[in-house]
This record gives C-alpha cells, sequence and structure tokens, in this order.
C-alpha cells in the first residue's frame, strides 16, 4: 500500500478521538474547495502548547487493526473497514515533511492494539524518540498511552512528548465490562496515575527530567448507556488521579 493510502484511512480512522483538543480556528473553504492552507481536511488537529499558543497538528493512527472488539469503536476487530498499518519510521517522515511544508506544528499519535499493549506502546515511543533524538525535532508531541502498557513504558513515553492521554472509554464499570469487556477500569486508572505521578515528581523536584509539560487529558463516550449526566460529571472527577479533584466530588446515589 502506498503511503498516501495509509494515511487517508489511518488519518480519517482517527478523527473519532477527541482528546486532542480543538482551538475553534474558523473555516476558510468556499465552494467545498480547502485551499493551500486549510487544517480542516482530516488528519489536521489543533491543539495547545504549554504556553497557550495553538498549534496544528498531524492527527493519526499508527494503525487501525486492533485484538480488541470493543462495540463503539469504527476500528474494533469485528468491523470491516479498511486497513493500513504505519512503520514508525512512516510516521516520522510524514510529520517531518508536513512540519518543513509548514502545515503543521507537531503529531498527535494514537493507534489500535496490535500484538500487546506493551509491544503498541513501544511503536508509538520509538515515533516519538526517533523525532527527537535522531532528527532533532522540537515541534509539539501527543502521545496516547495504552493501558495495560508497562509503567516503564509509559514514563518514557512523557520525556519525549508533550503531552499524553488516556481514554476513560466509558462512565462505569458495568458499562465497560458490557461494551468492552477486553479492557479493565483498573489499568485506565494505573494508566492515568503513572502519568500522574511524572507530573508531580517534576514539580516537587526541579532537576528532574522533563515529562509531558502539557500534562495529560482524556475522554470518554457519552450516550452508548443509560448513565445520567451527574453521574457522568461525578464520576469522571472521581476517575482523575488528583487527589484534590477526587474529593471535589462525593459518590453519586443511584437513580
Amino acid at each position: 500500500m502506498q503511503l498516501i493510502e495509509k494515511l487517508s484511512i489511518l488519518a480519517d480512522a482517527a478523527k473519532y478521538d477527541a482528546s486532542c483538543a480543538s482551538s475553534g480556528a474558523p473555516k476558510r473553504s468556499s465552494e467545498g474547495k480547502t485551499g493551500l492552507g486549510s487544517t480542516d481536511g482530516m488528519g489536521i488537529c489543533h491543539s495547545y502548547t504549554p504556553d497557550g499558543r495553538c498549534v496544528s497538528l498531524l492527527k493519526v493512527l499508527l494503525t487501525n487493526f486492533c485484538l480488541y472488539d470493543c462495540q463503539y469503536c469504527v476500528n474494533r476487530r469485528s468491523s470491516d473497514v479498511p486497513r493500513a498499518r504505519f512503520s514508525p519510521e512512516e510516521v516520522v517522515t510524514l510529520t517531518l515533511d508536513f512540519y518543513r511544508r509548514n502545515c503543521v506544528s507537531g503529531l498527535f499519535l494514537s493507534s489500535g492494539i496490535i500484538r500487546s499493549s506493551d509491544y503498541t506502546m513501544e511503536q508509538l515511543v520509538r515515533v516519538a524518540k526517533l523525532l527527537r533524538e535522531e532528527h532533532d525535532f522540537r515541534g509539539y508531541i501527543h502521545l496516547k498511552t495504552i493501558p495495560d502498557a508497562d509503567p516503564a513504558l509509559i514514563a518514557e513515553a512523557g520525556r519525549y512528548a508533550d503531552r499524553l492521554s488516556v481514554n476513560i472509554e466509558l462512565p462505569t464499570e458495568a458499562s465497560l465490562q458490557t461494551l468492552a469487556p477486553e479492557k479493565k477500569i483498573g489499568s485506565i486508572k494505573q494508566a492515568m496515575q503513572t502519568i500522574y505521578t511524572g507530573e508531580q515528581t517534576v514539580r516537587n523536584e526541579p532537576r528532574a527530567p522533563r515529562f509531558a509539560p502539557a500534562g495529560q487529558s482524556t475522554q470518554l463516550i457519552v450516550g452508548a448507556d443509560d448513565t445520567d449526566d451527574s453521574t457522568i460529571a461525578c464520576i469522571t472527577r472521581r476517575s482523575a488521579p488528583s487527589p484534590t479533584a477526587r474529593k471535589a466530588c462525593p459518590w453519586p446515589r443511584r437513580r
């Protein structure tokens, strides 16, 4: 498969991930034409750097092959969609090419689960490591963290990425067991805690190595079950690794 074909499939497959915040930049298309420099199409998203600057990112999946069969995911194992896979080197090439053409200022990279959580996380980290160490890339990098991955791999990701994210997936553990039984709430929280611990280490020890300076973000699916809004708000807050955030919302009463 040609690189442009892979990009078409894997950029489109990444559009469902909302954990990369949009800047709300206005559309400037006319008569269906995107024009030079347009950031409305697939593959380009907007996010914010730690100092508040809005940047355009190449937003792609490493692959949309996946071992899991989550019912809400278009890239689930049983889904009949075109599949593709980048090598880490191909993602690096694309990122640098887009950057040199002044189309993007960085990369947002996620992935389906292939072989294992550790193997997938290793591939994501390799992309960031190649960009930083071999190509001296100083642009913005957002990596999606894979739950169940070794905490050491998540810690390594934080040394190269500006921001990490972990999907909460669904509001309740019961919903997760029903719609995505291969995923566990414990591993999701553990991944979030690993990132939080890395952030706190840097704050408490100025000489500690840099770690995800833009912090972490998350997303969850609303409407896949009958959980009400107040429960979603409380459970989302209680899922936060910060003790202050957890205490701010009591455990919701049953409806």
